[in-house]
């Protein structure tokens, strides 16, 4: 979401989802590689005007020597180099830094900058690629998981999941900026993973509250005569007397860097949605519809919104560390797609689709890295749970694993999902293509800011504003998904 935004309300329901076998095993978080993992540092071994190189993944930066939430600035990355301004005293666990080098957080994003002392490193860390990266299409409004092939820059990576998912509103802004809630394109990464999260200001009610009866959270959507009717459960008021929406970021959400409104993603998280697990898309689906959008806009204000049993599985799935990519793109598959053909590396998908078990758990409500809902964590680590006192829901979940790809199609509305061209840039602003059956990009660019009158924003870090990364390229005949 936009940072400190506050939505205009007065439509909200219909701007209601503001604000995704045995599988897949779990990965482990990208670390720094085993040997280089140091004994952590003494502050009177730190050395004040020294540069140290940071240890671990999405470092909370600081304005002020405190370790509140509120004074978050921003978060640093593996091997961002910061030197060492003040140690402080021995009661505080942060020091005072100067940031020499971070692709992610401004060397004056605040006036003084504090950091924790136990992440400082003499030494640059090796680190390795994870195992899955993220490519979101917004034009198509699709995410999809790749498993990342290693052999050579030339292979083909190998879809292992892919939902639909709500992006930014291009319909509305603010008076400061009219393209304020459009999802950005570009880099990021995964910095942390929060449950039941609720923005700063709690202008939306976390989707459940450590503490708080499970039968206060609002009815399922499918108990409502429409959805839409069921829909209007889940507007509250809230803390400031107006107007709000319950549960808006859902069931998890994943906070990405770089994160700041002036070359990040603008705070655009990835998260859940309103509606329990039973909902399935619901939510999702509610924002296509021809009525809710003739009169409102339910998009989100840049986040990319997932129903709540899909953000449950990546949270399941992806660590801390791993990439999402933002694309503008036409859609294409490598080999051609024929009618009730499935395409050769993926047959067994397009017969089947996964199946993940998972239990929703009050353990480890509103905080950071809260426990995941997949079953077979709870199991193996023998996590009791009973119906009525920690466990909220339980259910199993059909994952998409075969690549369809979206057609750009001009007799469908953009905010129906179907035309392949949500922010209506026109089909001559396209430029390259996005290959989902083999997660690559074939003489792909951003669509260009001034050309699409501000439709299409970048963001994010720097290898992916004027370029492509070399593992992501590729090149040859592909065939570009057509109208049916």
């Amino acid at each position: 979401m936009v940072k400190q935004n506050h939505l205009n309300l007065g439509k909200l329901v219909l701007a209601a989802f503001v604000a995704t076998t045995s599988l897949i095993a779990t990965v482990a978080p990208v670390t720094a590689s085993a040997q280089v993992s140091e004994a952590i540092l003494k502050k009177s071994l730190l050395i004040v005007g020294q540069v140290y190189y940071i240890s671990t993944e999405g470092l909370n930066v600081r304005s002020s020597n405190s370790t509140t939430d509120k004074n978050v600035v921003g978060k640093l990355a593996i091997n961002d180099q910061v030197e060492v301004v003040d140690v402080l005293d021995a009661e505080t666990p942060l020091v005072q830094v100067r940031i020499v080098k971070s692709k992610a957080v401004a060397a004056d994003a605040a006036p003084e900058l504090y950091v924790s002392k136990d992440y400082l490193s003499m030494k640059v860390l090796e680190t390795k690629q994870s195992k899955y990266f993220v490519i979101q299409n917004i034009a198509t409004e699709k995410t999809r998981v790749y498993e990342r092939c290693f052999e050579s820059d030339n292979c083909a990576h190998k879809l292992i999941f892919e939902t639909d998912m709500v992006v930014g509103r291009p319909e509305v802004g603010t008076d400061q900026d009219p393209h304020a809630f459009k999802t950005r394109v570009g880099h990021a990464r995964i910095t942390e993973w929060v449950k039941f999260y609720t923005d700063t200001y709690q202008h939306y009610p976390p989707w459940y509250t450590a503490g708080q009866r499970v039968d206060t959270i609002p009815a399922p959507l499918i108990r409502g005569m429409s959805d839409l009717t069921a829909s209007r459960k889940w507007q509250v008021t809230g803390r400031d007397g107006n107007d709000t929406m319950y549960g808006a970021f859902g069931w998890y959400a994943a906070k990405v860097t770089p994160s700041d409104e002036k070359t990040g993603m603008n705070f655009q998280w990835m998260h859940g949605t309103i509606g329990w697990g039973k909902d399935q898309d619901r939510a999702i689906q509610l924002t296509r519809g021809f009525l809710i959008n003739l009169f409102g806009a339910p998009g989100s204000s840049g986040c990319t919104r997932l129903e709540n049993q899909a953000i449950a599985y990546l949270r399941h799935l992806l660590p801390t560390g791993t990439d999402i990519y933002r694309v503008y793109a036409r859609e294409a598959t490598r080999e051609i797609t024929l009618q009730n053909r499935p395409l050769s590396r993926y047959q067994k998908e397009y017969a089947q689709k996964g199946l993940w078990s998972w239990i929703l758990l009050t353990d480890g409500a509103n905080k950071s890295g809260g426990l995941t809902a997949d079953a077979a964590t709870i199991y193996a680590k023998n996590i009791p749970f009973q119906p009525g006192v920690n466990m909220i829901e339980r259910g199993f979940y059909y994952v998409d694993q075969y690549p369809n790809a979206v057609a750009l199609d001009t007799s469908k509305s953009a905010s129906s999902g179907q035309s392949g061209d949500r922010y209506e840039i026109g089909a001559n602003k396209f430029r390259g293509a996005f290959l989902v059956d083999e997660g690559k990009l074939a003489g792909y660019s951003h669509p260009d800011y001034y050309q699409t009158g501000g439709r299409v924003i970048t963001g994010g870090f720097d290898d992916f504003r004027n370029s492509v990364p070399s593992f992501l390229q590729t090149s040859g005949k592909f065939y570009v998904a057509t109208p049916r």
